[in-house]
């Protein structure tokens, strides 16, 4: 999940925007917050109802001027608000938050992932916001029921989620057809997906560049939660522990033992010689289990082209395991001196259909209905809300925010995968040691 941190557009001469490079961003939110606290309602920001906010959110060059556009419209619909802005990738991103959360110094408003929002929400580090949704402050009253308790915490609404994300399977048509193998279609099973991973892998050998089929996806901890769906398990059980065995996680793990050996996966450390581009765009692979709303970003990779989208693998189709994640939700910090300024700026992220327009479909679909209609896509956007159309159709309720310490254990068994993968570990002692540190991560 973690995105670039190319910097974003270049600072503008205009009084209380800060523009920060992400290294910058991650060591000055916290001067941000005490700029704000002392900004608001004290005259020395142009007035007693002057306003500054602080707001902070993970992503790359293009979602970052994606939202500094929406902050102009918010500034100027608002004149007595100041919105200072920062971001990071996601993986620095959490660690910035996290030492914040720490001294109490969380920005404003920050955009929260549905991993972290127990961690965040149990601790009371953010604030309630059921009065601002009553009063229609925050207006969720066009937002799917079967989607609103992945943004409650004990009860309480902690989240507001902007859009809905999901798992889609990726074919690069163009590769497919320069290797002569079919691009698929219709419903796969996990076993039919490898064996088309392992084609692409043996047509892709004398390819220049070499062609493998995929990523290793079974690192991907979102398509391992479908999987378990499946087969009638989940990522955690209610009381907040592993909800799945040592032998469902080797099974997982081992899927990737043959297509590593017949190139239906590609070596991560030629993976890792891209410095973090997507394999994918790239042209490196020629599929991938990833979240629908990286169409656009595959499509503009080096290699470009187009791409088809399908429903994940399943061996049983009555029983897909799929659901809509809330792929971006946003938070309020429980210390902020401005709640209910962050509750209008929070609502008009989620709501105004002049952001939605902005940011298209690249957060992924938005939840309000009245973004969603603002929406005229075309082409790319149009394929994705083709595709979320068809994931909405099958998709079952999504499941409460994980536990605390769940973003952790994510981050565990990413690692330990790809240890598998570079062959340091075997998946025997690999799962040994995701059993031996993740309980003890949670709760």
């Amino acid at each position: 999940m973690s995105t670039s941190t190319d910097s974003p557009r270049a600072p503008r001469p205009r009084v209380g925007r800060l523009r920060r490079r992400p290294g910058v961003a991650l060591l000055a939110v916290g001067a941000l917050v005490a700029l704000g606290a002392c900004s608001g309602g004290d005259g020395s920001a142009g007035g007693d109802d002057d306003v500054t906010l602080t707001f902070a959110w993970w992503g790359d060059a293009s979602r970052a001027e994606r939202y500094e556009k929406a902050i102009d419209l918010y500034e100027e619909k608002n004149p007595h608000v100041t919105i200072q802005s920062s971001y990071a990738s996601f993986a620095d991103y959490w660690t910035s938050r996290n030492t914040e959360a720490a001294s109490g110094s969380l920005p404003d408003v920050f955009q929260m992932d549905v991993s972290y929002l127990s961690q965040y929400g149990g601790s009371g580090q953010i604030a309630a916001l059921d009065d601002f949704a009553e009063d229609g402050t925050i207006d969720i009253s066009t937002f799917p029921e079967n989607v609103m308790p992945a943004a409650k915490v004990d009860g309480r609404l902690v989240g507001i989620p902007t859009s809905t994300g999901g798992i889609a399977n990726f074919f690069s048509t163009g590769l497919f057809d320069d290797l002569g193998v079919a691009v698929p279609a219709g419903d796969l099973t996990w076993d039919q997906y490898d064996d088309v991973l392992s084609q692409v892998g043996a047509a892709g050998a004398d390819h220049d560049p070499e062609v493998n089929g995929s990523t290793q996806y079974v690192q991907i901890l979102s398509v391992f939660e479908i999987w378990l769906a499946q087969h009638g398990k989940a990522l955690y059980t209610p009381d907040g522990a592993l909800g799945f065995t040592e032998a469902d996680l080797a099974e997982w793990w081992q899927r990737a033992t043959p297509l590593f050996a017949d190139g239906g996966f590609v070596d991560p450390k030629r993976a890792e010689q891209l410095n973090g581009a997507d394999v994918l765009g790239a042209g490196v692979t020629a599929s991938e289990l990833s979240f629908y709303n990286f169409l656009v970003r595959f499509s503009e990779g080096s290699a470009g082209g187009k791409f088809a989208m399908l429903l994940p693998p399943a061996d049983d189709t009555a029983n897909r395991g799929l659901y809509l994640k809330p792929s971006l939700e946003l938070s309020m910090s429980a210390t902020t001196e401005h709640p209910e300024e962050a509750a209008r700026f929070i609502d008009f992220i989620a709501n105004d259909p002049e952001v939605s327009k902005e940011f298209g479909l690249s957060r992924g679909a938005p939840i309000s209905q009245p973004a969603l209609d603002a929406l005229e896509p075309e082409g790319l956007d149009k394929q994705i809300l083709d595709y979320w159309e068809q994931l909405a159709e099958v998709a079952g309720d999504t499941p409460p925010p994980p536990p605390e310490g769940a973003g952790a254990v994510e981050v565990e068994f990413t690692r330990i995968a790809q240890d598998i993968g570079f062959g340091t570990t075997s998946v025997d002692d690999g799962v040994k040691e995701f059993f031996s540190t993740a309980p003890g991560m949670l709760g």
